[in-house]
């Protein structure tokens, strides 16, 4: 069911600074929503708009079928988590919470049930007459998280909620946020700028860049099936590796070549890839789709590594090709100083890209 749409959402500030263009996307009821990307692709901004603590420039919010450009923010049935908190230093967690239902005149022992029944929910009921300064980060993290759910909103609306914390307790709040998202089977958008915490936590990403829109999809979409470098660059930790290419053709099959090697591309690609033969492509492959092999029959080139980067499960070995610096994952363990020449092979999927456009060729 279609719970949020966002219809052509365009924000304009100062008549020529362009921070969302034109954007078109469609919330499901229920579903937890992710809008990812870096510093200033204007996720934040898109979120503000929905909350209507921005006001839009073009395209319509529609929520539940009805149209809340015009509305306050308080009538528009959704709650703000942001980055800082925003808990009030003065009043205790009981307080806080039932703030918002007390300017709502509710009684009082209807407040009481309703606080006790969150902060339960929220993990907080041992510190339920504390005031905040008496709180650690992820406390008031979830007082604030409490605080949204008491006033039973039509949409959660989260605003980097895990920012503030260490890395720790990030990892472990992600869980919490989500179990308190599908007990209550509310409709949440969060923004985060890390793809961990996105891959994690989302039904659906949108991956956004300089106010637009990327890509939307699952997290496994998104990761194993990038339409865009940016979006393959961005998703991943290490990032995809990029490696400019010749495309060539023998015998009816297309072969991608450098100076360091030439391999044979899957039949997949013959479609897409036919048009682009005799021009430089961009082949993309994730650091642990290359294996390591031990003979030079295997191997596709052969990797000048510089450093290792021990990860306890897992290592990392950084080296050069054609100058060019590159990232591969593997389960091998290596001493720190192991340096001189890897034999390395694709061992996985792989993406080809059009080097003007930036665009996956399929």
């Amino acid at each position: 069911m279609e719970f949020l749409e966002l219809k052509n959402l365009t924000k304009i500030y100062q008549k020529d600074i362009v921070a969302i263009d034109n954007i078109n996307l469609t919330i499901h009821d229920g579903e937890f929503l992710v809008l990812l990307g870096p510093s200033g692709c204007g996720k934040t901004t898109t979120m503000r708009m929905i909350a209507g603590l921005e006001e839009v420039t073009k395209g319509d919010i529609i929520l539940e079928g009805k149209r809340i450009n015009d509305l306050r923010p308080k009538d528009r049935g959704v709650s703000m988590i942001f980055q800082s908190y925003a808990i009030w230093p003065h009043m205790t967690v009981f307080e806080n919470i039932a703030y918002a239902l007390k300017l709502k005149k509710m009684d009082k022992a209807v407040i009481k049930e309703k606080v006790l029944e969150v902060a339960k929910k929220a993990s907080i009921i041992d510190y339920i007459n504390r005031y905040p300064t008496q709180l650690s980060g992820g406390q008031r993290q979830r007082v604030a998280v409490a605080r949204a759910m008491a006033v039973e909103p039509k949409l959660f609306l989260m605003d980097e909620p895990l920012s503030n914390l260490d890395a720790k307790l990030r990892v472990s709040m992600r869980t919490d946020l989500k179990e308190v998202h599908n007990e209550l089977g509310a409709t949440s958008i969060f923004v985060t700028h890390d793809q961990a915490e996105a891959m994690s936590l989302a039904d659906r990403i949108v991956v956004m860049n300089t106010g637009t829109i990327e890509q939307i999809g699952s997290p496994n979409d998104i990761y194993h099936d990038s339409r865009t470098m940016f979006v393959a660059n961005f998703i991943g930790s290490p990032s995809t590796n990029f490696i400019d290419v010749e495309i060539i053709e023998k015998g009816g099959k297309y072969f991608a070549k450098n100076d360091a090697f030439i391999f044979e591309l899957d039949s997949k690609f013959n479609e897409g890839i036919s048009k682009y033969i005799g021009e430089i492509v961009v082949l993309g492959v994730r650091p642990e789709n290359f294996a390591l092999v031990s003979n030079d029959n295997e191997k596709l080139f052969d990797l000048d590594v510089i450093l290792i980067e021990p990860q306890g499960s897992h290592s990392i070995v950084v080296g050069k090709l054609l100058g060019k610096q590159m990232k591969i994952v593997t389960s091998k363990v290596f001493d720190l100083n192991s340096k001189g020449n890897m034999k390395v092979k694709i061992d996985g999927n792989y993406f080809i890209f059009d080097k003007n456009s930036e665009k996956r060729i399929y």
